[in-house]
């Protein structure tokens, strides 16, 4: 298996000298020398400050600005250390622009853009065809693409059913959401309608009362009549007993016609 670790080629170091020797009398050649030293000690942070003090004294210079993006690809700000990088294209020096592509195709591999970085891995075996490095490096980011290329279809069936699996537990959550209104809904249902038929039991007890009270009377009433009728036939009982009592006492003398 490759090795990731070989992305950072320690060689890259011995470069960062050569702007001690290099003919930039602008820069301050003391503030480099501190920051090449930090550098060696992997003292990352105060590298980047000495490099940063010397680039104040002639900010355009490229190597200023590849010493500053070494540094600060150290200290893992891999942005700023590319637009670093990029500011240092600028040489005319075949040798620093090698460099630089392949440090530009490391930077882009850390901020996982491995398109570009093969471009740069390439761009710099142009420059320089027996770079080993630059080889490695290449066929390292090649391999992790086509790597990914096949874990692909596999992450988007994972995805797909991760999808389908939270649209199902969403589904499920909101059918249980109705559900449960619909049986507070069904409960708020069986409570109104038990007050109405409460509320109804309540107004049909006058009238059943009114119902059951009517008997009673027709009774009473149904009594009386029979009462009169009683009385009646009493009365005409006792006109008959009258009339059989005048039959009864009719004259018991027979008139006797008289002979003159």
């Amino acid at each position: 298996m490759m090795n990731l670790n070989r992305i950072i080629r320690t060689a890259l170091v011995l470069f960062i000298l050569l702007p001690v020797f290099s003919a930039t009398a602008d820069m301050d050649r003391g503030k480099v020398k501190k920051g090449i030293k930090a550098y060696e000690q992997e003292q990352w942070g105060e590298s980047l400050q000495h490099f940063q003090d010397a680039q104040l004294d002639d900010p355009e210079n490229p190597i200023g600005h590849y010493n500053v993006a070494q540094a600060l690809y150290k200290n893992k700000k891999y942005e700023e250390a590319l637009k670093s990088y990029e500011k240092s294209l600028g040489t005319q020096d075949i040798t620093m622009r090698e460099k630089v592509y392949y440090n530009l195709g490391n930077t882009q591999y850390q901020l996982n853009d491995y398109q570009e970085a093969i471009q740069n891995y390439i761009k710099a075996l142009d420059l320089d065809p027996n770079d080993q490095d630059a080889k490695h490096n290449l066929e390292l980011v090649r391999a992790k693409l086509k790597e990914m290329a096949q874990k692909q279809p596999m992450q988007d069936q994972q995805q797909q059913q991760q999808q389908q699996q939270q649209q199902q537990s969403g589904a499920e959550e909101q059918q249980g959401q109705q559900n449960q209104q619909q049986s507070e809904q069904d409960e708020q249902g069986q409570e109104k309608d038990q007050n109405q038929q409460q509320a109804q039991q309540a107004e049909d007890e006058p009238s059943q009362q009114e119902q059951s009270a009517q008997p009673q009377q027709k009774q009473k009433e149904l009594s009386k009549e029979e009462a009169e009728r009683i009385l009646q036939a009493l009365k005409s009982e006792e006109k008959e007993n009258q009339k059989l009592r005048q039959v009864q006492r009719a004259p018991g003398r027979i008139p006797v016609e008289k002979d003159w």
